[in-house]
C-alpha cells in the first residue's frame, strides 16, 4: 500500500500496521548543525555495521525488496529481509504473532509506505564471514524469511549472485527533547569515501500520525533544521554508492 499526502494537513489514514515512523533525512550542508544541535557525539553513540545484500540498486531496492545483514557492538547481530509496499489487509495472523516479524508504515516527504520485515538473529562472526566471502549469503536468511520473499515478492531471487554491499558504519542516538513529547532516533551513516547520512526520525501509534508529523516538523524547525530534508532517502543514497563501486570493480 502507498498513500501519498496532497498537503502537509492530509495525513493518510494507515490501517493495519503497528507503528508509523517518520522520517527525515537531513540536508547535506546541516548535517554538522544537526549532530551539534543535537547534542549528539561518538562516545554515546550505539554502534552498528551494516551490508546489504544486492546485485545492484534496481535489481531488489527499486524492486521494493531490502535483504540486510547488522552487526551490533554489545548486542546481538541480526539479518533482516522487507518487502514494500504492502497491504496490510493481505498479510495473515499467522506473519504478525511471528517473532520478528514487523508490519509498520514510513512516512518521508508526503510519501507513505507500508512494509513487511522479519528479523532473526545472527551468531557472532556470522555476518563477517558472509563479508569475506567464506560462508553463502543465503545461510544468513532463515526459511521464515526466504518464505516472506516468496508471498510478498512476486519474483524469485538467487542468492547466489548477490554481493554484500559495505559495511556502512552507523552510529545511532536515542534522546527526549523537553517540550517535545516523542522520543528522537538520529542515524548517521558514515560511507567509506568519507560522505555523512544523517536521519532524525520518530516512531508513533497510527492514530498519532495527524498530531505528530506537523509536531514533529515544527521541532525540526525550532532546531534551526529543515524539515522537507533531502531528497534521497539514506538507504537508497548508501546503496547507490556502493553500487558504482561494484560496477566498477572495486567491491569484493
Amino acid at each position: 500500500m502507498v498513500v501519498t499526502m496532497t498537503t502537509r494537513t492530509a495525513e493518510p489514514v494507515i490501517k493495519g500496521v503497528a507503528g508509523v515512523e517518520i522520517k527525515v533525512t537531513i540536508r547535506p550542508d546541516q548535517e554538522l548543525q544537526a549532530l551539534r544541535t543535537l547534542e549528539l557525539d561518538e562516545d554515546s553513540a550505539e554502534v552498528r555495521l551494516l551490508y546489504f545484500m544486492t546485485r545492484s540498486i534496481s535489481t531488489l531496492f527499486n524492486a521494493g525488496v531490502v535483504l540486510r545483514a547488522r552487526l551490533v557492538k554489545g548486542d546481538a547481530d541480526d539479518s533482516t529481509v522487507k518487502v514494500r509496499p504492502v497491504d496490510p489487509a493481505n498479510v495473515s495472523s499467522s506473519w504478525t504473532e511471528l517473532e520478528g516479524f514487523k508490519l509498520e508504515a514510513d512516512i518521508t516527504g508526503k510519501q507513505t509506505v507500508t512494509s513487511a520485515s522479519l528479523t532473526t538473529q545472527q551468531k557472532r562472526d556470522e555476518i563477517d564471514e558472509v563479508a569475506k566471502g567464506k560462508r553463502p549469503i543465503h545461510k544468513l536468511f532463515t526459511r521464515d524469511q526466504v518464505r516472506l520473499l516468496a508471498e510478498f515478492y512476486s519474483k524469485a531471487i538467487d542468492f547466489e549472485q548477490l554481493k554484500p554491499l559495505g559495511p556502512i558504519r552507523v552510529l545511532c542516538w536515542k534522546t527526549k527533547h523537553k517540550k517535545f513529547p516523542y522520543g528522537l532516533t538520529t542515524e548517521e551513516w558514515r560511507l567509506p569515501d568519507g560522505e555523512d547520512l544523517v536521519e532524525v526520525s520518530i516512531k508513533v501509534a497510527p492514530e498519532e500520525i495527524v498530531k505528530a508529523h506537523p509536531a514533529f516538523e515544527g521541532h525540526l524547525r525550532e532546531l534551526g533544521l529543515d524539515p522537507e530534508g533531502a531528497q534521497e532517502t539514506k538507504t537508497r543514497t548508501a546503496l547507490e554508492y556502493f553500487a558504482r563501486g561494484l560496477r566498477a570493480g572495486n567491491q569484493p
